[in-house]
């Protein structure tokens, strides 16, 4: 029996999708993926403002702040080790992709989804130039739309760019010192122009790891860095925490896992098909921040579908208005990001830190910087008509009350 749509992957862009498209009516909805939940992600786990915006309208938010560990403070080392601490009234959540992606899973069969897990996809089924469904070895499973959120390892993207990516490593303590409610961004000079975290995950457990450039040399001659990613978390760990893991447990091994980036989002929409998440890219190139744009281009595609399979669009435009949202909506602070990494090789971001209790240099720093994070516009102001719509929450509101120290 054909189906509606088919979602290749329940992560949080395939859930969100699922979720989405059951909210909107469009029922006969399939969620695959090769693994059987809950199963254990290596991730940093962190949602931000902006997803958790998005757990609330996909009706999972009281139970990911249940069982997530509140954030509502963020300190921020330079590279030349001077700090910028800000608080907030609202609240970034971390919480393990082992319970987050199966909340997910859950509220999308809650809602009427057929979630196939043990689903290992190996090819996408065509009719002609059209994609009507995908295969794994065993099963096949034919609908009328086809999602593919099968992250940056994916097997069916046909954007033919050379992959920019990041690499990270992170491990697992416990009884570790830290200031309860408290992320911490380190911007080592060595990881440059990315970063390391310290990241609770409950009272008892945090997450510490690096992320670094996957690629070195400029544009056109990029290939894969000969720097051994281990090396450099023990440097990292040795420079920044090395009294406060003196006391502390390690559990389990290090983990790390790519991450597929792009600032001009494209080759995101085929026939038939829709593209998703990092399958299509689209994560945070100066923090790796992926779950909330998965989120919000899962549900970008879902509202696709939807207007689709409602008669309110054609295919055509539908797909078209995927594609724009998606820029509209993350073009600017991936722009943004690339501000950032280029501040972050020079002198700026420590004289921001010197001068952040100046109100004026606080508030465009905090538009630069929280737009850079957020991965979305920061509004100082009113925008004009036809800007940047829907902004996501800025730095600003998110983190309000902000003091240096140097």
């Amino acid at each position: 029996m054909r189906k509606t749509a088919v979602i290749i992957g329940a992560g949080p862009g395939g859930g969100a999708a699922a979720i989405r498209l059951l909210q909107r009516g469009v029922r006969d909805v399939v969620l695959v993926d090769k693994d059987r939940f809950p199963r254990e992600k290596t991730c940093g786990s962190a949602l931000s403002p902006n997803g958790l915006k998005m757990v609330q309208a996909l009706g999972i938010g009281a139970e990911v702040k249940r069982l997530g560990y509140v954030i509502r403070s963020l300190k921020i080392k330079t590279p030349g080790n001077r700090e910028m601490h800000l608080t907030t009234d609202q609240a970034a959540v971390v919480l393990l992709r082992k319970h987050f992606d199966n909340l997910l899973v859950e509220q999308a069969c809650t809602l009427g989804a057929d979630f196939r897990p043990g689903f290992k996809a190996t090819e996408l089924i065509r009719e002609g130039s059209r994609v009507v469904g995908v295969r794994s070895k065993d099963e096949e499973v034919r609908a009328d739309y086809v999602l593919c959120a099968d992250g940056a390892h994916s097997i069916f993207s046909w954007d033919e760019r050379p992959k920019r990516t990041i690499s990270t490593l992170m491990g697992w303590w416990e009884d570790f010192a830290f200031e309860p409610g408290t992320m911490e961004m380190v911007f080592d000079k060595h990881l440059s122009p990315l970063y390391g975290w310290m990241f609770p995950e409950s009272a008892e457990r945090v997450n510490i790891g690096i992320c670094m450039d996957g690629e070195e040399g400029g544009p056109g001659a990029r290939k894969k860095t000969t720097r051994n990613v281990r090396d450099v978390f023990d440097s990292f760990l040795h420079d920044h925490y090395r009294d406060r893991l003196r006391g502390a447990r390690q559990i389990g091994k290090f983990k790390g896992h790519p991450i597929s980036y792009t600032t001009w989002i494209k080759d995101c929409t085929g026939d038939g098909v829709l593209y998703l998440g990092e399958g299509a890219r689209i994560t945070h190139n100066a923090t790796g921040e992926g779950i909330y744009q998965a989120m919000q281009s899962g549900v970008y595609a879902a509202d696709a579908i939807a207007d689709v399979v409602g008669g309110t669009a054609s295919e055509h435009k539908a797909w078209r208005r995927y594609l724009w949202q998606n820029r509209q909506r993350f073009t600017f602070g991936f722009a943004m990001g690339h501000v950032l990494r280029t501040a972050l090789k020079t002198p700026l971001f420590d004289a921001i830190a010197v001068g952040y209790n100046s109100p004026t240099i606080r508030r465009l720093a905090t538009w630069a910087v929280g737009s850079a994070l957020a991965g979305s516009h920061v509004e100082l102001a009113q925008q004009p008509a036809g800007g940047f719509a829907e902004a996501g929450p800025a730095l600003a509101e998110t983190f309000p009350h902000a003091a240096a120290n140097y």
